[in-house]
């Protein structure tokens, strides 16, 4: 029953995730962003008051792609660009999207993150100090650090577990793992950062980024609390998947998660023994793919070894949608 109860409020609360998604009249005023999760946060913030361009098209492998001509121009209408911090396009192309747009702010969104496979908040490359490019602006200033010490406790919130467990993973990306939006204790610090800028953007919006910011806080609790729900019994301590994207919700959330892409490729033949061995040893009964990528030796190692093979999409512009459909897929007994 209680299990009834918990898909039943991810039901409701997908059907109205979505949030305000208006853009105002006449002209409009423009933040950028990387990865298509992110633009969800700004929209639900925002009201309307911004346009928000995504540049990570639907679908793409951000670990590969490069982004057009046409999509780095865009950016010249932006007066912000708010970005993961530790994805590789954004190190390898941001002088490119700076030179564009040289007077845009730039919002790191690692920087108050405790991040996986680094011992700093906020250590990556990229924007470490948080605002960089126009940062200097008054109306901005009190917003910036507000609220730093409880987001230090927020990551610190839920089964908390050692770092190392999960630290291999992240060096396929060569720095620290960049996949924290999936965890609603990230998603918390995110928002507040958000809010912070775009109050910088536009200090006559205050009041009203501070109530949306409010009604988003609250929903990312109800979030929180299915999450929580789901693995209150700890019904699947071990889970594979082929990128490793669950870190930081095994972290905050107690679950473990083991890749089987080798190095960035489909795994070699002995390593799928290997995985096939461990699969059977840990009793894993859920095998996660990204949509993005190749199910193949995903499908073959749920022949092999009885796992139910789920597909999710970190990369859903709706960011509840993306949380519930692995929190839902790990509360099942299947």
């Amino acid at each position: 029953m209680k299990k009834l109860s918990v898909w039943l409020a991810f039901i409701a609360l997908a059907a109205v995730s979505c949030g305000p998604r208006n853009t105002p009249k006449g002209e409009e005023r423009t933040v950028t962003v990387t990865i298509p999760p992110f633009a969800w946060f700004v929209e639900q913030i925002a009201g309307g008051d911004f346009r928000v361009n995504v540049l990570l098209p639907p679908g793409a492998d951000h670990h590969i792609w490069e982004p057009l001509p046409a999509q780095i121009s865009a950016l010249s209408g932006s007066e912000a660009f708010i970005i993961n911090g530790q994805l590789s396009f954004e190190h390898a192309w941001m002088e490119r999207f700076l030179q564009v747009n040289p007077g845009m702010k730039v919002l790191d969104l690692s920087r108050n993150i405790r991040l996986i496979g680094s011992e700093n908040l906020g250590s990556g490359d990229l924007g470490s100090e948080g605002l960089r490019a126009g940062e200097a602006d008054e109306a901005h200033e009190g917003h910036q650090h507000e609220g730093d010490e409880s987001h230090e406790g927020h990551a610190h919130e839920g089964h908390a577990q050692e770092d190392h467990a999960q630290e291999d993973h992240a060096h396929s990306h060569g720095g620290p793992d960049p996949h924290y939006w999936m965890s609603p204790v990230a998603a918390r610090v995110m928002a507040k950062d958000i809010r912070d800028l775009l109050a910088g953007l536009n200090p006559s919006g205050v009041e009203k980024y501070n109530a949306n910011l409010s009604l988003l806080e609250r929903k990312i609790s109800e979030i929180d609390s299915l999450v929580r729900a789901s693995l209150d019994d700890n019904t699947h301590s071990t889970v594979m998947i082929y990128h490793p994207a669950l870190a930081y919700m095994g972290r905050d959330y107690g679950f473990e998660q083991v890749s089987f892409e080798d190095e960035g490729k489909n795994p070699s033949p002995a390593r799928m023994k290997e995985l096939i061995d461990l699969a059977r040893e840990k009793e894993i009964k859920i095998i996660f793919i990204q949509a993005e990528y190749d199910v193949r030796n995903a499908q073959s190692l749920s022949r092999e070894t009885g796992a139910r093979l789920v597909v999710i999409n970190p990369m859903n512009s709706d960011w509840p949608e993306a949380v519930l459909e692995v929190a839902g897929a790990l509360g099942s007994r299947q």
